[in-house]
Formats: C-alpha cells, sequence, structure tokens
C-alpha cells in the first residue's frame, strides 16, 4: 500500500482502479486456495442467510447510510460482511459483499468506474481481514465455541482495525487521484470521521454473529443498539459536515474553498488551480423587491445549477450572500480550455425555476491561474476578486486578471482597503451642485456629492465604491464625513435661503442612532435643521419600512427634510408614497431626458408631478440638459430642476465664485421666460 501512496502523483483515476483492482484479484484468489486447501468448516447457514439479507436490504436503503466528509458515505456493509466473515465462510461472505455494493451502486446510481474501486477496495481490505484471521490461527467459525478464546478476540480487535485503516487508505488515493488533491490532506481531514463511522459500526460485527448464535430473541436488542450507535455516529458527523458546508444551499463553505485551494498550491509541481469567484448581478434587487423567501430559493437553484454544469475537474463553494467560487485543477502539460469556464457562464445564466417561474440571473466571473497570478491563497482570491470586479464594472461575463502589470487594476477587496484608507487621509472630497426653482430661477438647494481621486486609479465614480462601503461599516464614517464637510461649507458661504442635500443609503436609515448623529453634527456646526434635505432611494426605504419610518420621522420631528431619490424607478413608488412621510420627490434623469421624444414619458412625468402636488409634495426633476427641457418642465409645473445645463457638480471653490454670480437673469441662457 505504501508503493501505492508514493505512486499516486502519476496515477489517474482509472490507472489506480486497475492496480487496487489487480492486487485484489491476487489476494481473492490466495482466499480461495487456502480455504480450499484448508479442512471445511462447519457455517450456521441460517445466520449467515439471515446476515447476508441484512446487509443487502441496508445497501438498497439510503437512511442506513452515514455520510463521511468527502470520500463518500459509509454503510453497514463493512458491520455485517466481517460478521459473515466471522461465521466461517470467507469466500462466500466476499460474494456477499460484492453483491451488496452492486446494489448500493444501483441506488447511487454511481458511475462505472467508482463502483469497480469501492468493489476492488472492498475485496481487498475483506480478504486481508480473512487472510490476518487465518495468520492469527483464528480457523473456522466463532459459533461453534462455547467461548471465544482471548488469542481469538485479539485477533478479532486486530482484524477490524486492519480493515478500518485500509479502508481509509483506499478511499483517500482514490478521492486523491480523481480530484488531483493531496492524500495526505484528505487522510488528515477525513480520517477521524471515516474511522468514527466504520469503526463503530464494523465493532457490532461480533455482537451480532453471538447474539444471533445464542438466540434469535435477541434480534430486536441487536436492531436498537445498532441504530443508536448509527444515529449517534451519523449526527456527529453531521455536525462535521454542517461546519464545512453552506447551510442554505449545501455547498462547500468558505473554510472549505480555502482549504481547497491550499491543497492545489501545495503541489503546484503536478497540476495548475484556477480560482473563479461569481457574483450574482441583480440579487439584491431579487431580495429587495421579491422577498428573502425568493431570495434564498434563487440561491439554492443556482447551486443546484452550479452543481451540474461543474466540470469533472471543478469544485463549486459558496463564499457568502450572492458570491459563490470554483476551483478547477489541471494537470500540469494540460492545456486549460478557457472555454470551460464560457460554457458555465452560459449555463449558469439560462433562466432559474422559481415556484414555477422563469427567473434569469446575471453573473459575473473573474478569473485568476497559478501560479501566474498569484502563490498562495489569499493572492489567487484577491486576483479573481480584481477581475470579477473587472467584470462586473465592464459588463462582460468573465473577466481573467492580467496580473497587475499591463494595466493597473482594482478589485473590491483592495478597494475597501484603499477606502478606509482615503478616509482616514482625508482624500475623499466634496462637490456641489445646485439646483434651481423653475418659478423665479431663484436656488433652491445645493447636493452635495462625494468624490474620490485615487492616488493609483485617479477619479473613481462613486457607484464603484459607494455600493461596497454600504455593505462594511464603512457607510457611517463616510456619511457623517459628507455632513460635517457640505454642512460647513455651506455657512461659510453665506447663502442663509439655501438648503442642503445629503444622500443617505439604506444601511444609515437602519442604524438606530443615525438620527442623534446627524443632530450632533448639525449642532456641532451650527446649521439649521430646517435647512437639511436627505436624499434616499425607494429601495433604501422599502428594505425595512418600519425601521425607516422611525428613523425618518425622528429626523422630520427636527426639521430635517426627506427626498425620495430616483423616482419611478423602482417597483414600490406608490407604496413608498402611502406609508411614509416624506417632503420631497425626485424625478429620475431617464424620465425627464425622454420628455420630448416619448409622449408615453411625457405622460408619466406629468402624471408624478400632478401626483406629488396632490399629495402636498414638491418636485425636483433631474437630467435637465438644455432650454427645452426647462421650459417643458415649467409648462408641467415641475418646482425644481437639476443638471448640467444648470450648472455642473463643482467643488467648493468653484461654488463660493459661482454663487455670487448667479442671478435670476441668467436663467434666460437657458429658458424663454421665467414666470
Amino acid at each position: 500500500m505504501n508503493a501505492l501512496v508514493n505512486a499516486r502523483p502519476r496515477l489517474g483515476p482509472a490507472a489506480f482502479s486497475g492496480v487496487v483492482t489487480a492486487i485484489a484479484g491476487a489476494m481473492l484468489a490466495v482466499v480461495l486456495w487456502a480455504e480450499v486447501s484448508s479442512e471445511p468448516v462447519t457455517v450456521n447457514w441460517t445466520i449467515f442467510v439471515l446476515i447476508s439479507l441484512l446487509l443487502l436490504a441496508c445497501e438498497r436503503t439510503p437512511r442506513a447510510w452515514v455520510r463521511s466528509g468527502q470520500a463518500g458515505v459509509v454503510t453497514p456493509l463493512w458491520m455485517f460482511s466481517y460478521a459473515l466473515i466471522l461465521i466461517g465462510s470467507h469466500s462466500i461472505a466476499i460474494g456477499v459483499a460484492l453483491l451488496g455494493i452492486v446494489v448500493h451502486g444501483r441506488s447511487r446510481t454511481d458511475a462505472h468506474a467508482d463502483a469497480i474501486t469501492r468493489a476492488a477496495g472492498t475485496t481487498l481490505s475483506l480478504a486481508t481481514a480473512a487472510l490476518m484471521l487465518k495468520a492469527f490461527g483464528v480457523d473456522g467459525t466463532i459459533t461453534n465455541l462455547e467461548a471465544v478464546p482471548v488469542g481469538w478476540a485479539t485477533a478479532i480487535v486486530m482484524t477490524g482495525l486492519a480493515i478500518v485503516l485500509l479502508n481509509a487508505v483506499i478511499a483517500a488515493i482514490a478521492l486523491s487521484t480523481k480530484r488531483s488533491v493531496s492524500f495526505l490532506t484528505i487522510m488528515q481531514r477525513d480520517f477521524g470521521s471515516r474511522v468514527t463511522a466504520e469503526g463503530a459500526l464494523l465493532s457490532l460485527a461480533p455482537l451480532w454473529v453471538i447474539g444471533l448464535d445464542f438466540s434469535p430473541v435477541l434480534i430486536p436488542l441487536l436492531g436498537i443498539t445498532t441504530i443508536l450507535v448509527f444515529r449517534s455516529t451519523r449526527q456527529a458527523l453531521e455536525r462535521l459536515e454542517e461546519a464545512q458546508h453552506d447551510a442554505l444551499t449545501g455547498l462547500p463553505n468558505r473554510r472549505s474553498f480555502i482549504d481547497a485551494v491550499d491543497d492545489s498550491l501545495a503541489k503546484l509541481s503536478a497540476a495548475n488551480p484556477h480560482v473563479l469567484l461569481l457574483d450574482l448581478n441583480g440579487f439584491k434587487e431579487i431580495n429587495d423587491r421579491l422577498g428573502h423567501d425568493v431570495g434564498d430559493a434563487v440561491l439554492i437553484a443556482f447551486s443546484e445549477r452550479l452543481r451540474r454544469a461543474l466540470p469533472a475537474a471543478g469544485t463549486g463553494a459558496r463564499l457568502g450572500g450572492d458570491e459563490f467560487a470554483v476551483i478547477i485543477v489541471t494537470p500540469v502539460g494540460q492545456r486549460f480550455r478557457r472555454e470551460i469556464i464560457e460554457e458555465l457562464h452560459a449555463a449558469l445564466t439560462q433562466p432559474l425555476d422559481i415556484h414555477g417561474f422563469p427567473v434569469t440571473i446575471g453573473v459575473s466571473i473573474g478569473a485568476a491561474a497559478a501560479p501566474a497570478d498569484g502563490h498562495t491563497t489569499r493572492d489567487l482570491l484577491r486576483a479573481a476578486d480584481v477581475a470579477m470586479y473587472r467584470a462586473k464594472r465592464t459588463g462582460t461575463p468573465v473577466e481573467w486578471y492580467a496580473n497587475g502589470i499591463q494595466v493597473k487594476q482594482r478589485g473590491r477587496l483592495n478597494l475597501l482597503t484603499d477606502l478606509g484608507n482615503a478616509l482616514e487621509a482625508n482624500q475623499l472630497h466634496i462637490h456641489f451642485q445646485p439646483q434651481l426653482r423653475l418659478t423665479d430661477g431663484q436656488i433652491d438647494t445645493v447636493e452635495a456629492l462625494i468624490r474620490w481621486n485615487h492616488p493609483d486609479h485617479g477619479e473613481i465614480s462613486p457607484s464603484e465604491f459607494i455600493g461596497l462601503a454600504e455593505q462594511t461599516d464603512l457607510i457611517a464614517p463616510i456619511t457623517e464625513m459628507v455632513l460635517r464637510a457640505a454642512s460647513k461649507g455651506l455657512l461659510t458661504t453665506g447663502e442663509a435661503d439655501v438648503r442642503l442635500a445629503v444622500n443617505v443609503s439604506s444601511r444609515s436609515l437602519q442604524d438606530p442612532y443615525f438620527a442623534d448623529d446627524v443632530f450632533s453634527v448639525l449642532d456641532e456646526n451650527g446649521f439649521p435643521p430646517s435647512r437639511l434635505e436627505l436624499e434616499v432611494t425607494e429601495r433604501a426605504l422599502v428594505a425595512n419600512v418600519e425601521r425607516s419610518r422611525y428613523t425618518i420621522d425622528l429626523l422630520r420631528k427636527r426639521g430635517v427634510r426627506i427626498a425620495i431619490d430616483d423616482f419611478g424607478v423602482g417597483y414600490s413608488s406608490y407604496q413608498t408614497l402611502r406609508l411614509l412621510d416624506v417632503d420631497r420627490v425626485k424625478v429620475d434623469r431617464d424620465f425627464v431626458q425622454g420628455l420630448l421624444v416619448s409622449p408615453r414619458d411625457r405622460l408619466i412625468v406629468s402624471s408624478l408631478i400632478e401626483l406629488a402636488h396632490d399629495l402636498g409634495l414638491d418636485v425636483v426633476a433631474e437630467g435637465v440638459e438644455g432650454p427645452a427641457i426647462w421650459n417643458e418642465l415649467t409648462r408641467l409645473r415641475c418646482d425644481v430642476a437639476q443638471g448640467y445645463a444648470i450648472a455642473p457638480p463643482m467643488s467648493y471653490l468653484d461654488l463660493r465664485r459661482w454663487l455670487p454670480q448667479w442671478d435670476a437673469s441668467m436663467i434666460h441662457g437657458i429658458a424663454d421666460h421665467v414666470t
């Protein structure tokens, strides 16, 4: 067996199966020769047939199996087949065990190669046990003895341990050759669980033989004992399995995936791992709009699709949320087909059947290969993250990591780290964009917009880093920084009647201390709450309506205004207006820019304005890019306009220069008239 272990890197699954089959055949021939050449033994065929039937029944019934780590399942096969050997007829006992494997394989629809390997390993282990019993002088059946000698008892224990050890080694080598994973690693992870499961059941074999020989009346007692041992063993192993797998999808979890990558990197001389990170596009919207039950159903269905779509050398995992990972290991010298990943992407983006309805979800895949893109698990995951983030940003299905040489790249992990450093180093700054009243052209509000000029990557869009910050605790200090800097800046302009608008995330609204933090900053700067307007998207408002309502009520009681940003693009606009008290709605720029070319868009904008006015709300139109749109909004009785036709977002110094120069008469440059 040491030769087999040492030969593992040079053996494939088929070759290993052939080697084990050859050794098992030779061992079985020796068992047959030893049995034929020895004196015939007396066998209690009644007990033999009864145990044989129990063996076949248990192999046919999945409820009698115990899952044991990566190596598959453990069944009562070993307990009953070892009991048959102790009854005396070794060759027939091995034959019954092989028949049980056939029954088991048909129940699981095992691949032929797996069934052959299991049959060969079983034959090898049982033949070894039979020959060991012969060598220890255990000749015949223990049912013919009035008392089992100490030497026989010792031999039975030693033989049982040999079966357990041999099974563990054969199973580990088979899995190692199949998945290109280190044999020693598999032994370290699965040896304890496999020995626990098989050893617990195998120890009952002598009890079944002796108990049935003593009296069939003991069958219920033996059955109860076996069930209790089986259930306790299964529960222990299930807890171990849960620690390594995702509870919702059943896929390996982050810990297991990192272990798998570590294993593959430990043997770079024999195989090359390719790591993929997969992120579901639009999953948050599904969760927010359709509920977490539907979101969970999508994750489960996607996981099943991932299992079926993976190549033979691939292993999938769920890292958390809507992020999945795959590792594909190819032998050194074998070209990796990149088309495999494209085919995987095509399979994963097919519609999913969720509660009888088709749901299509996008997938962004980032890929990295060792050793080119990293020699450690952390480096590989970061490289794949960079590639995946680029895929999301560019809208491409699959991106490969460029190893940071041809082009500077950034991933979410790098970006979050840099964002935290940027916050501490005061690299984030505020731009301001004015909003004008359409009735008289006066400045109504100035919106504060965060900007980040990265020292390496240049200007980074807020859409890239704010969404990431919302998933972490960084969003709180970023929001506080914007509010503090913008309120202090607007105060120093001397514009006492101009309001300040600041964007707020859903995470902030769910924070029970958010309102207190806002008032603390305002009090510190001496900025009146009545001049502050917090802009929140519909999605943020409906994420947790009760918590949002509580926070909004606290803010509005002190005079802070609430505006719904991007109104009209969500699925719950009217529900938002019905449930929450707000002061203003901002019509999304897509509708505003379609005013002049789409009668449908014009009707929608007109209806939204009329509805808002009937509810006592005023309306801001985003995306005003020219005088024609301004004039049309005036005719529709919109209240406030914002867009590049008025002024682009500008720095604080530019705002200081712009404000004194602005006069209502200047509005004629972008409008026909001001009433």
